[in-house]
């Protein structure tokens, strides 16, 4: 049992390096947060089961952190455990691990001539947290393209999902809290995927703040209408809290000017909820 070591000596005696207050904010796209009480980059999924059960012991909560692009940290940081999948990074064709970058992944199988992703140009993520939050938009959605997913669950056993028994749903999946540490995407050869890849990358490039600190889209869309439209009609594009304001390319951007706080964030957030004459519900996770 690992109830009577501390965590981080647990893993320590393991040869698993365990950093103790460790900022998150450089690790998130908003870059704004405070620390982890423990932070760990398993180097395979047995450094991770060791993690996972050794938090489990000591009663610590457990989260997973990828890109950092859909995440909101708040300031007096995250209790527990951060795990990041860094290491689990290989592609072999098209079984890819979790922390493989999903934009160079997106790039790579277009231009191999592989239809399926192309149409996620773009989107700033690892694969395991494409998978998880199910990274979409507009042209498209992860879940079209998935075959499999390799996870291991609460219990640290590996199991092969069907894409069917992830769940998957609008900006979700029914994994809870099994990890995802790898998928098998269905892609087959076409005509044009390049081209299609270069349209679609170059269309968020003129409509998103891509070269800005934000966290992508902060909102849902609602049923039948787009968050976007909704915040830019009632008028607050440019609305700011401290250094976080609305962006003026695109009204369901938050953008960071530097030194903005996850406080800025939040209130920010309030304020447009506040005014939108329907619901709006958070796309982008708060810790």
């Amino acid at each position: 049992m690992v109830a009577v070591h501390a965590f981080d000596t647990f893993l320590t005696e393991r040869g698993i390096p365990v950093r103790l207050d460790h900022p998150l904010a450089p690790y998130t796209t908003l870059k704004v947060g405070g620390p982890a009480d423990y932070f760990v980059e398993p180097r395979n999924p047995e450094d991770l089961a060791d993690a996972v059960r050794a938090a489990r012991d000591c009663d610590l909560p457990v989260r997973l952190l990828g890109s950092g692009a859909n995440l909101l940290v708040r300031d007096d940081g995250v209790r527990g455990v951060v795990l990041r999948l860094t290491h689990l990074n290989r592609r072999d064709g098209l079984h890819v691990q979790a922390g493989y970058n999903f934009a160079r992944l997106v790039k790579e199988t277009a231009a191999e001539g592989l239809a399926g992703l192309e149409c996620l140009a773009g989107i700033p993520a690892q694969v395991g947290g494409a998978i998880r939050m199910n990274a979409g938009g507009r042209h498209g959605e992860t879940a079209a393209a998935v075959a499999y997913v390799d996870v291991m669950t609460p219990a640290c056993e590996i199991r092969r999902l069907t894409r069917d028994q992830v769940g998957f749903r609008y900006r979700g999946t029914s994994l809870g809290d099994a990890v995802v540490l790898a998928a098998g995407f269905d892609l087959r050869p076409g005509d044009g995927i390049r081209e299609r890849y270069e349209d679609v990358l170059s269309q968020k490039k003129s409509s998103q703040p891509l070269g800005t600190h934000n966290a992508g889209c902060m909102f849902k869309n609602p049923p039948g209408g787009h968050a976007g439209r909704i915040i830019d009609q009632c008028g607050l594009k440019g609305l700011r809290v401290g250094n976080a304001h609305v962006s003026e390319r695109h009204a369901n951007f938050i953008e960071n000017d530097g030194g903005a706080t996850a406080s800025d964030v939040l209130k920010l957030v309030e304020r447009i909820q506040s005014r939108a004459p329907v619901p709006l519900e958070l796309e982008v996770l708060v810790w």
